[in-house]
């Protein structure tokens, strides 16, 4: 009976010492109060974007009560380096609860410092209020650096496409020779009528028998070019094909297993199937019997 009564006595004494220490520990979270826990951008933070630019600005309790937004925006400013007040909108996220989002609806000045105070007074949905102000800055982009290599990258490119271009058009023009299109037939020059071309041009006939043994030189000249050309490209051609065949000649002969000599399967270090096993082993069970 006294051990029940001292045990009762123990128990209830460890339950008033958990009940002190639980009221002592939810008094001192509570009594932290409203305080910023991070931001975005952070303190400091370099490259921001100039346009729809929002600032982000997380507590450690709910303020997603839209009925304080208003006195909340009271007490937020982002000011320029001339310390001119950014306006904006305050916004909340849903699965963010803890989050308030300014929403700039101007456009920021590039490569400049902005400076974000978050003043005391801001009021959670508890009730607690911010109770030291919170500051930090961040820097927006240099968008003349964006802009030139903006420009450069596009002059980088139309240089690459006109070389791609002209590298085509020349690769067109020398297989075109190669195939012996747009050769001249030295003939069709050489039958030109020289009394005719005289009238035409209102030169001698001796002057028009000379500029078509000149121009019928120049037609000999680029037969002569294309022919090479061709004899070039069917010989790049021939060797292609040489080349592929001499590889699938190598993949054909490293599938192929060639033995020296006559002998098992197994002899020379293939492996027997195991359907061919099973087909010899019923064999020898029928002959043993």
């Amino acid at each position: 009976m006294k051990r029940r009564a001292a045990l009762t006595a123990a128990l209830l004494i460890l339950a008033m010492l958990f009940c002190q220490i639980a009221f002592a520990d939810s008094t001192l979270i509570a009594g932290q109060g409203l305080a910023v826990v991070s931001t975005v951008p952070d303190d400091g933070e370099e490259g921001k974007q100039v346009s729809n630019l929002a600032v982000k600005i997380v507590f450690n309790e709910d303020v997603s009560n839209t009925a304080n937004d208003t006195v909340n925006a009271g007490h937020i400013t982002i000011k320029d380096p001339d310390g001119k007040k950014q306006t904006f909108e305050i916004t909340h996220h849903p699965k963010a609860p803890n989050e308030l989002w300014c929403i700039l609806k101007g456009d920021l000045t590039a490569n400049s410092e902005y400076t974000v105070t978050v003043e005391a007074g801001v009021k959670a949905n508890s009730g607690n209020v911010l109770a030291n102000p919170y500051t930090f800055t961040f820097r927006t982009r240099n968008t003349k650096i964006d802009n030139t290599i903006s420009i450069a990258m596009t002059i980088v490119m139309m240089v690459i496409m006109m070389l791609a271009t002209t590298r085509s058009q020349g690769k067109q023009q020398e297989e075109k020779a190669a195939k012996g299109k747009g050769a001249i037939a030295s003939e069709k020059v050489s039958q030109t009528d020289p009394y005719r071309l005289a009238k035409e041009k209102g030169i001698s006939v001796e002057e028009a028998k000379a500029f078509i043994a000149k121009e019928k030189e120049k037609v000999d000249k680029k037969n002569a070019s294309g022919k090479r050309a061709r004899e070039k490209y069917e010989a790049a051609k021939a060797a292609k094909e040489a080349e592929v065949e001499r590889r699938l000649k190598e993949i054909h002969d490293a599938s192929v297993y060639k033995v020296k000599a006559k002998g098992s399967l197994v002899a020379h270090g293939g492996t027997i199937p195991k359907a061919v096993q099973k087909k010899l082993a019923a064999k020898k069970k029928s002959r043993r019997r």
